[in-house]
């Protein structure tokens, strides 16, 4: 999986953190909170994967599993997410934190 970690430290406003304590296993997340809104990323490269949280008031109110996932990519304030070239989510960092999945 492609990505640019310095547009996803950009994005979250942070640099990510190992979902196992070990950093060089490609297992990392990157998380950000807005007012009331929180998004957070796992990132599991290796195997390809995403998983996508978005809470609001510390209630979920979205989860999404991605896989096959070819890159990640900046553009502008949102994160695409590409399977082979196509975008399959899209994630806004804009004024409120949101997601948009695409017709897969």
């Amino acid at each position: 999986m492609k990505y640019d970690e310095l547009d996803l430290m950009e994005l979250f406003l942070s640099e990510s953190e190992s979902l196992t304590d070990n950093i060089g296993d490609g297992n990392i997340t990157y998380k950000i909170s807005k007012d009331d809104f929180t998004l957070k990323i796992f990132i599991r490269t290796y195997k390809n994967q995403i998983s996508v949280f978005l809470t609001y008031k510390e209630k979920d109110i979205f989860y999404g599993n991605f896989d096959n996932i070819t890159e990640l990519k900046k553009e502008d304030m949102y994160l695409s997410v590409l399977r082979e070239n196509s975008t399959i989510a899209s994630l806004c960092f804009g004024t409120t934190l949101s997601i948009s999945i695409e017709n897969q």
